[in-house]
């Protein structure tokens, strides 16, 4: 009897162990700031379509003139696909010019890094890729 105690024991420590990350996943607010967001202009140049998130990388050239990377999240690709918005869609405008809505990580965050709420691909359609945290309709997005 003792061992077969100690047998569960071992199995449910196991299981709330396994289950842990799962718990560990962040909400908007932990990390990103909803009242900094802006819009960016710049070229698609990496996709990572990838569980939990997707993310995409642009790079933007700042008003000084430097270049920057931007890295930014999206949705699961699951909830992109389900919005109508496919990997192909992305790889189609691969170097090209899109525009996104983008909310940076809060002060000491990683530089250039941030969330998008929505994305202009060279297509020209606007994508929900992200939580609408400022609650934009399309007309006032204006990018």
């Amino acid at each position: 009897m003792r061992r077969k105690l100690t047998g569960v024991r071992i199995a449910a420590f196991a299981l709330v162990a396994a289950a842990a990350p799962a718990f560990a996943h962040h909400g908007f607010n932990v990390e990103f700031d909803k009242d900094k967001c802006m819009d960016l202009s710049g070229s698609l140049s990496r996709l990572y379509w990838e569980n939990p998130h997707a993310y995409f990388d642009m790079n933007v050239t700042e008003a000084g003139g430097k270049m920057v990377t931007w890295h930014l999240e999206m949705i699961t690709p699951n909830a992109l696909k389900r919005n109508g918005t496919t990997q192909q869609d992305f790889l189609a405008s691969m170097g090209k010019s899109v525009s996104a809505r983008a909310c940076p990580t809060k002060a000491g965050g990683t530089p250039y890094r941030g969330t998008a709420e929505f994305i202009k691909l060279a297509d020209g359609q606007l994508r929900i890729t992200g939580q609408n945290v400022e609650n934009l309709t399309p007309p006032q997005i204006h990018f």
